[in-house]
């Protein structure tokens, strides 16, 4: 996982980086304009601050660095300049090919971007030049596991992991790559190891009760979960991504009250979002709806917000001012992932809502 990057169905793989103030909660749409619970989009990644996320190392692979330039992009990432932090890990890495560090912080700038291609080709280097930097292997084990390659990033990790045996993240990592593989036993042998080299992790855990979950071991997985939303009393992003899992078991009704608890601390859109598609999962129309009105409230620019109240609007009937929501989302996100839904959608709605119009 990013942090929290995981694309929040947890269950993703761990990243560390110095890119904390790159966001704070992944967005999640409601698919609405049906009468079953939402689906949960892959959004792009993001983060919580540095002190709600455990698992990352603001300071990087080399604390302090021996570069003006890498200290120059990391306090421009603390500053939220991404494009800046960009441009002094190139200065760096062109006035010294051979600084690992240089090379590590631009491929994690690349990497939460988007860019994972060059990301990649960076953290190689980085390891090239310095083959035991756990957060470089860490990172680019994630990339191989998100495109597929688990047996590469199960050997990475096995080889990673013998040099920094006490690495929890490594663990992680390994655990992902090998249920990508089918080896459950295996995958769950590193998670559990992982717990027990940081037993307070709260995202270990529920990274762990994903994968549970998915082998069709429910109570296991809600025992891992009751025990990170314990770990987690006072961390939104975690607790939002331990309500997730629920959301993914059908417990709405405890996805809604861990949401509750997220939301007392920090009353954000993206988990008014959330809360919302679980009281769809409870079939509370009424009250998804005005989540979703209060994502808005909070964020206008919030495109995800849009369409989750769109949909809300259209499975209560109210075509016009669904369509509204949807063509806003368009307005903010063109090319979003939703955005050929919200198209489809459009069309549906004027030609039911014309037919309509047409009855006499």
């Amino acid at each position: 996982m990013r942090g929290i990057d995981e694309r929040f169905t947890i269950g993703t793989t761990l990243r560390f980086g110095a890119h904390g103030l790159l966001g704070i909660l992944l967005g999640v749409a409601a698919c609405g304009g049906e009468n079953k619970p939402p689906e949960t989009p892959a959004p792009p990644p993001a983060a919580t601050t540095d002190a709600e996320d455990p698992g990352r190392k603001i300071e990087g692979p080399v604390a302090p660095s021996d570069s003006d330039d890498v200290k120059k992009g990391i306090a421009a990432l603390k500053a939220g300049d991404v494009n800046g932090a960009k441009a002094a890990f190139e200065v760096a890495v062109q006035k010294n090919p051979k600084q690992a560090d240089a090379h590590h912080y631009l491929a994690l700038v690349n990497d939460q971007t988007g860019n994972t291609a060059e990301a990649e080709k960076s953290y190689r280097k980085a390891l090239e030049l310095s083959p035991d930097l756990e957060e470089s292997a860490t990172n680019l084990a994630a990339i191989l596991v998100e495109s597929g390659r688990y047996d590469e990033a199960a050997g990475l990790m096995k080889k990673s992991i013998a040099k920094n045996p006490k690495s929890a993240a490594l663990q992680v990592n390994l655990g992902m790559a090998l249920a990508g593989k089918g080896d459950v036993d295996g995958a769950s042998k590193a998670f559990e190891e992982a717990i027990k080299l940081e037993p307070s992790n709260a995202i270990h855990l529920v990274t762990y009760a994903g994968h549970l979950a998915r082998n069709n071991k429910k109570d296991e997985a809600i025992s891992k979960l009751k025990q990170a939303e314990k770990n987690a009393a006072n961390d939104a992003g975690v607790l939002a991504s331990v309500a997730l899992e629920y959301k993914g078991l059908k417990d709405f009704k405890t996805c809604v009250a861990v949401l509750d608890k997220a939301v007392s601390q920090k009353d954000v859109a993206e988990l008014r979002i959330y809360r919302g598609t679980c009281k769809l999962g409870l079939k509370d129309l009424p009250g998804a709806t005005t989540e979703f009105k209060d994502a808005v409230a909070k964020e206008p620019n919030n495109a995800l917000a849009h369409y989750s109240l769109g949909n809300a609007l259209a499975d209560g009937g109210k075509l016009t001012e669904a369509i509204a929501e949807w063509e806003a989302y368009l307005k903010l996100a063109p090319d979003g992932p939703q955005a050929k839904a919200a198209e489809k959608k459009i069309a549906i709605a004027k030609a039911k809502a014309g037919a309509k119009g047409g009855k006499k």
